[in-house]
């Protein structure tokens, strides 16, 4: 959680006036020694370098952290924050995405991708198994704002693109979109990646992460092959249309199936240099 300077400084004002008294309320460690309550006190002692006697609880649940300070319902953005010292704008990026990963490797259809709650407990498991930078995770915040996109989806690309690809292959794509995009002429895929999410969002930062991931790793498979894409079009949720029957001119339902979220293209292809240029970085340098 991240921590309030307010409430910092009302606790180093108690310390310094002598009013500290030991209570029931003090510091709680979960069972990975985290601290889950008792921050601000904590960072309060730290900065007084003043020393107290207080209640110390160990070994509670992750999920205890749900509980504390007055029944508040903690968000999973909140657990990753206390997990990780991200900002909190950050935190909810990343949790989001984790989220999102999380339901892919049950093989839920992506149409669930996003439902469900993560707790701290199965956070703590997630973020080592697909841990993002901070700075990583700023950066693909910009590239959203930049190109209307949505920060949580370009994350989750990012995630499972270097499932395969190393980092610095994946940088390729992702350091060219948005504003840096401008640089590339004709249907460089980085170049529509951008213009399609500008035009379909409409000045609007978009918040459809499963859909926007799907449309990157399909213009990261056209950036690394040297294939051309004019459009990035969405993928379609199972349903019914109507269609006219060619042998009796009645209007009949027709159902349809669902889009197939695509594949990262295997880092067997040698690097295509119709897009990257010549020279391009090998993919495994």
């Amino acid at each position: 959680m991240p921590l309030k300077r307010a409430n910092i400084e009302k606790f180093k004002a108690i310390l310094r006036s002598g009013q500290f008294r030991t209570t029931h309320q003090g510091f709680a460690l979960d069972w990975h020694g985290c601290l889950i309550d008792g921050q601000h006190r904590a960072a309060a002692i730290i900065d007084t370098e003043m020393t107290v006697t207080a209640q110390v609880t160990y070994n509670l649940s992750p999920d205890t952290f749900a509980a504390i300070d007055g029944g508040r319902i903690r968000t999973p953005g909140d657990f990753v924050a206390q997990i990780t010292q991200m900002r909190q704008s950050r935190a909810n990026v990343y949790a989001a995405a984790l989220k999102v990963l999380d339901n892919r490797a049950q093989g839920l259809h992506w149409t669930r991708w996003t439902g469900g709650r993560l707790t701290a407990e199965r956070l703590q498991s997630l973020i080592p198994q697909w841990p993002v930078t901070e700075e990583r995770i700023v950066g693909l915040i910009s590239k959203g704002k930049q190109a209307h996109a949505s920060a949580t989806g370009l994350v989750v690309a990012y995630r499972i693109i270097t499932e395969g690809w190393p980092p610095h292959v994946a940088d390729l794509f992702f350091d060219g979109i948005g504003d840096a995009s401008q640089e590339f002429v004709g249907k460089d895929p980085r170049a529509v990646y951008t213009h399609t999410m500008i035009n379909v969002n409409r000045g609007v930062v978009s918040r459809d992460s499963v859909q926007q991931s799907a449309q990157a790793i399909k213009a990261f498979n056209a950036l690394v092959s040297g294939e051309s894409i004019g459009t990035l079009k969405k993928m379609k949720a199972a349903g019914v249309k109507s269609v006219v029957d060619r042998r009796t001119g009645e209007r009949v339902q027709q159902e349809y199936l669902a889009d197939r979220y695509p594949e990262v293209v295997q880092p067997t292809i040698n690097l295509s240099s119709t897009w990257l240029g010549e020279g391009a970085v090998p993919p495994f340098a």
